[in-house]
């Protein structure tokens, strides 16, 4: 905790640490209300191998989406969304008993009591049918039924793609005149003066030996928390005594059926599964108790649970519930994973980003940060994640299972104070009572708790005063309300294909007829000693259908791109899912011991194509590099080059070693990246051309000639460039000089 208050100068330089989801609804949500009067930045570094998953949300985002004045369908179209009423969970309270919570609300309540009380009643006579039957939501998610009804007659949410989401903000924000950097923080600055500020952050140097300052930054470096957790020492509260789940394994999947508008939430003796349908593809995962199933046993259980092909290889992810025990330190915001981990089975990790930030929003410095605005808002957070951390306990702690040890060991367990007393005051007399500021309002728990095997022992009273014609008459009104409302709704893939659907690219049609990679199934890998001790390892007849590819690539030839920012010398394309996932099952296979790799940690692949003219080369690309963005200690990166062109005077690849002595490298390499073409080659000497020969700084090692079919396997670590020398009509004809790269991130072998 603090020891002294802190006190700062007025905020005018806003900095937001790390990307993704969070980072960018960070900024988007600050550059819309604030962004006239700060500056803001972002910091992001390149992410290589990591695998976007579907994540569903719940209805409050449409107030996130309000505040930016988002238009719904072109954000559904730009993420791949689809509709969400609601969470079927399945197995929970007992093998094959399923419940549904709905968004929605159920029946109509009376003052002085809600209505379950008199669906309680209606029960009790003979009275009332299922008590999903009086909610809408449940009763179109069940039919697979949507439409926007008027005056928000259908509370909904969404199933987006994350990784799509996260884009589109990125789009938003820039446009707003946020600033992105690219570069990975190495080190955090901090004043330790107590006078001056009692040891706030005071600026974040990166890789490239940037050294970016500010006045507020906000911490969204996931669950590694580099500035509140690691820099700031704010301590982690572990809360695995109640929530006994600690990794999950994901994978993406085709779509085989038409999407439904709900999450599937799928229980199994260590955990549970969930199915979030996407426009293009299935969200596919499970969360898992390492104490009752290991990571190997997790991934063949998913892969065993799921349909359709499977886009990307399993990837484990290792998480401790809990929250840091202050989300607001000095002039550091925690938000997203780096302030706390919630599991996602009530879709609430987008909403916590959205509350974090609509929080800070509200409560922004005006004149200078102080320390009763910090308290205010570490309090105010501390109540809303509690309470949704009992709302997500009640899950696991209430049911009926005896077939799993860690079901009986969630039931046994002793749950927080208030969580037990709102399960013995709903058991007791059917009653919920809530702070009006919470998330998950009374419908919810009555849905969880009944659903999960709760029957009240009594109802409140006032019920008793309506004789049997009356009661049926309410009753069954609103079942008919609701039945009425259900079959005007259109079938929700319908709905979604007419007016929200992505657009489908012109050329879908020969995508759709890609070939297998058919890759060399006993190949003759070839090993190139390199001069300075290290190998590359070269298969020729790299795949049996190299034509195929060439094709492929053609027949999306609209589709490549420039990214903004990127150094290499020409568009690129990301490859289709299904080919990158083969190609990195064939590198685990044949490679990686090979190149000394260890545990898998994601991979990426693309097709490229060089076109830029060697004289307009800026100093980056004029350089020979590495494939080393975006690692973190521990980590390493393999990378290869198939080469899908016939003339082979187009050029293989040339590695070389630095000359210099590493800080000197990193000096260079500094420059490289900040420096104009111009400034760099007057400090330098070094021209505006491809780099491929040893000069003062680099020495060249090896070569590997370009040849039609050839894959080249190489450590990311070694210095490399294209071997590119012939005149720019050369490559620009066509396809050009069109190739495979891929980069294939592994955890590094210990000694």
């Amino acid at each position: 905790m603090n020891t002294a208050p802190y006190a700062s100068k007025p905020v005018r330089r806003i900095v937001i640490a790390g990307g993704g989801t969070a980072g960018w609804m960070v900024a988007a949500g600050l550059s819309k209300s604030l962004g006239r009067l700060y500056e803001i930045r972002l910091i992001e570094s390149e992410e290589i191998g990591t695998i976007g998953v579907g994540e569903a949300t719940i209805p409050t985002l449409h107030f996130f989406h309000e505040i930016l004045g988002i238009d719904e369908r072109e954000f559904m179209a730009a993420t791949q969304a689809t509709f969400k009423l609601g969470i079927s969970f399945e197995n929970w309270r007992n093998v094959g008993e399923d419940y549904f919570h709905s968004f929605g609300t159920t029946g109509k309540p009376h003052w002085t009591a809600g209505f379950q009380h008199f669906w309680l009643e209606g029960r009790k006579r003979g009275l009332a049918s299922d008590y999903g039957d009086y909610c809408l939501e449940l009763r179109a998610a069940m039919d697979n039924r949507f439409a926007h009804l008027p005056n928000a007659g259908l509370n909904y949410a969404y199933h987006l793609d994350a990784t799509l989401y996260a884009q589109y903000l990125r789009r938003y924000s820039e446009a707003l005149g946020v600033q992105r950097i690219e570069g990975k923080i190495v080190k955090v600055h901090s004043e330790t003066s107590q006078e001056a500020s009692n040891g706030g952050i005071t600026g974040l140097t990166l890789d490239g030996g940037a050294l970016i300052e500010g006045d507020l930054f906000i911490d969204c470096t996931g669950m590694r928390s580099l500035l509140l957790g690691e820099t700031l020492g704010v301590a982690y509260q572990d809360w695995s005594e109640w929530l006994h789940c600690d990794s999950a394994v994901a994978v993406q999947t085709a779509s085989v059926r038409e999407a439904v508008p709900y999450t599937r939430s799928i229980a199994h003796p260590w955990g549970w599964q969930w199915q979030i349908p996407l426009q293009h593809r299935v969200g596919n995962g499970l969360v898992f108790s390492s104490k009752h199933l290991d990571d190997e046993a997790a991934k063949a259980a998913l892969l065993a649970h799921v349909q359709g092909e499977v886009m990307r290889p399993p990837r484990v992810i290792k998480f401790t519930p809990g929250q840091r025990e202050l989300v607001w330190k000095r002039n550091c915001v925690a938000i997203g994973l780096s302030s706390g981990f919630l599991e996602p089975i009530e879709s609430t990790s987008i909403h916590l980003i959205q509350r974090g930030l609509t929080r800070l929003i509200q409560m922004f410095p005006a004149d200078g940060i102080c320390q009763s605005d910090i308290d205010e808002y570490n309090e105010q957070s501390r109540t809303a994640i509690e309470t949704i951390r009992d709302f997500i306990i009640l899950h696991y702690h209430v049911n009926n299972r005896s077939d799993a040890a860690f079901w009986r060991e969630c039931r046994e367990m002793a749950v927080p104070k208030l969580l037990a007393h709102r399960i013995q005051l709903f058991r007791d007399s059917a009653r919920v009572c809530l702070d009006a500021d919470e998330l998950f309002r009374d419908n919810s728990w009555i849905q969880v708790m009944m659903g999960q095997g709760i029957t009240p022992s009594a109802h409140h009273p006032v019920t008793r005063q309506m004789d049997n014609a009356d009661l049926s008459e309410f009753l069954g009104e609103i079942r008919k309300e609701a039945a009425r409302s259900l079959i005007k709704l259109p079938k929700h893939q319908d709905y979604v294909s007419r007016l929200y659907a992505a657009p489908k690219p012109a050329a879908a049609a020969p995508v759709a007829a890609m070939p297998a990679l058919l890759l060399n199934p006993q190949p003759a890998i070839q090993t190139i000693a390199l001069t300075n001790g290290q190998q590359v390892f070269v298969i020729d007849d790299f795949v049996q259908d190299p034509d195929g590819l060439v094709r492929l690539a053609q027949s999306v030839a609209d589709q490549f791109h420039i990214p903004p920012g990127h150094p290499y010398p020409g568009p690129q394309l990301d490859l289709p899912p299904a080919l990158a996932a083969q190609l990195d099952a064939y590198f685990h296979q044949h490679l990686r011991a090979r190149l000394h790799a260890g545990p898998a940690q994601g991979m990426y692949g693309r097709f490229s194509r060089v076109t830029q003219d060697s004289t307009t080369l800026d100093a980056r690309q004029r350089t020979c590099h590495r494939d080393d963005s975006g690692l973190e200690p521990g980590q390493m990166m393999c990378a290869l080059v198939h080469y899908l062109f016939g003339d082979e005077q187009l050029g293989g690849t040339v590695l070389f070693r630095s000359l210099m002595s590493e800080p000197a490298t990193q000096d260079f390499l500094a420059d490289a990246k900040s420096m104009s073409g111009h400034e760099f080659g007057e400090k330098y000497g070094i021209p505006a051309s491809y780099m491929t020969q040893s000069n003062r700084y680099f020495e060249v090692i090896g070569r590997v000639p370009a040849k039609w079919n050839r894959a080249v396997f190489y450590d990311g670590s070694i210095f490399h460039s294209g071997d590119i020398q012939g005149p720019p009509a050369a490559y620009q004809a066509g396809l050009g000089r069109l190739t495979v790269n891929a980069f294939f991130k592994s955890a590094k072998l210990a000694g």
